[in-house]
């Protein structure tokens, strides 16, 4: 018997992107996930093959990540960007440590998804990997790392991966922690979820 499929096995316009080597790697490497981990969008296995004993899905392999139910310490991987939210949703239901590989607009350009990932938990670290022409993605917007953790509430620190900074990018950019100042409080900018 199949597999019920929900997520439609016809992506949107460039939500199928392979994550290139490199960054895979370093994705890995620099995130250090440990316990039980999941890649629910394997694709051509690029994450997959630096993570030891890693469960996966892939839905053109016909495991669909929707389906998946167990829980686990680390969830990583490159998902279809047009399902961005409904990915995270679902992850902050499997796991309490996510790293995704995404635009970066896709995490600040809504304040309810803002709000939902903070009433959640928090963004410890977002690793800026350059634009997506220069990992070989269809369009140019700034492409991110984005360390997901439940129940994190403190600072979001950054760091960009070095080969992709320009040559004129000064060095207090490779690495740096975003704070709000003191006299601005995080409730009065952001409004607490009901729930």
């Amino acid at each position: 018997m199949a597999q019920m499929q929900l997520l439609p096995n016809n992506l949107a316009d460039g939500d199928e992107v392979y994550t290139p080597d490199f960054a895979a790697k370093d994705m890995v490497e620099f995130f250090q996930p440990f316990g039980k981990m999941l890649e629910p969008c394997s694709g051509d296995g690029a994450i997959l093959k630096y993570l030891s004993n890693a469960d996966w899905c892939e839905i053109q392999k016909g495991k669909d990540f929707f389906q998946y139910t167990s829980k686990v310490d680390w969830i990583i991987t490159n998902p279809p960007y047009s399902q961005f939210w409904k990915f995270l949703e679902h992850s902050m239901s499997l796991a309490d440590n996510i790293v995704f590989l995404i635009p970066c607009y896709k995490v600040f350009n809504s304040v309810k998804t803002l709000k939902a990932i903070f009433k959640w938990g928090g963004i410890p670290h977002m690793r800026i990997m350059g634009t997506g022409n220069s990992l070989g993605f269809p369009y140019g917007y700034s492409i991110g790392a984005f360390y997901f953790k439940k129940g994190y509430s403190s600072s979001i620190s950054y760091s960009f991966l070095g080969a992709h900074l320009t040559p004129l990018a000064p060095d207090s950019l490779k690495a740096g922690v975003l704070s709000l100042p003191e006299s601005v409080k995080v409730e009065n900018a952001l409004p607490a979820v009901s729930g």
